[in-house]
């Protein structure tokens, strides 16, 4: 008795599918481990400039925050040499930017590699990201990077590391993504 071609094209199919199927478990199931440390999200409330929230985490990486009709929230995206305001800063959180925070602790050296990195950041796809020195209390290491709900300490400045944070923490992952100083604003 011939075998039914019909049988045979529903089995190949099934085998295929299968076979698929095991291929997208083993290779596209895990994302692997995320860069940084997730913190716990603390809202988004704008609150008066004359208001200095408490945050979670050191620094903040969301929470209340100064509300743009301030004038002085969301900051431009760049580089400061001076300390900028957390719940400022924190509005450029909200609208998908990277903030990196350096202490007194962080080498000269470090300080001109976070600020090359930052200014070719500007030129970029990536141009949401802030510089600036730390003017709170310890966190413990010279610098952090901060992302919506996203902390990771550095003992010196590791630009693939801030890379690969920035990339694994795109600003569609914030929840206001499209808002914020345009590029090249600052």
């Amino acid at each position: 008795m011939p075998i039914d071609w019909r049988l045979l094209l529903v089995g190949g199919v099934l085998v295929i599918g299968l076979i698929v199927f095991v291929v997208v478990l083993v290779f596209g199931g895990a994302s692997g481990p995320r860069v940084g440390t997730q913190m716990p999200d603390e809202g988004a409330g704008h609150v008066d400039q004359s208001v200095f929230p408490t945050y979670q985490s050191r620094p903040a990486t969301s929470g209340q925050h100064w509300n743009l009709g301030d004038g002085v929230a969301p900051l431009f995206w760049g580089v400061y040499t001076t300390p900028v305001a957390e719940p400022a800063a924190v509005h450029n959180l909200e609208h998908g930017g990277v903030v990196i925070w350096y202490q007194d602790t962080a080498t000269d050296e470090d300080i001109q590699k976070l600020t090359q990195f930052v200014q070719q950041a500007q030129a970029g796809s990536n141009f949401k990201v802030l510089l600036s020195p730390w003017g709170g209390e310890d966190f413990g290491h010279p610098i952090a990077v901060t992302a919506w709900d996203w902390l990771l300490y550095l003992d010196s400045a590791d630009i693939d590391q801030i890379r690969a944070f920035q990339d694994d923490h795109p600003p569609t992952d914030a929840p206001e993504p499209a808002g914020g100083p345009a590029q090249g604003s600052g």
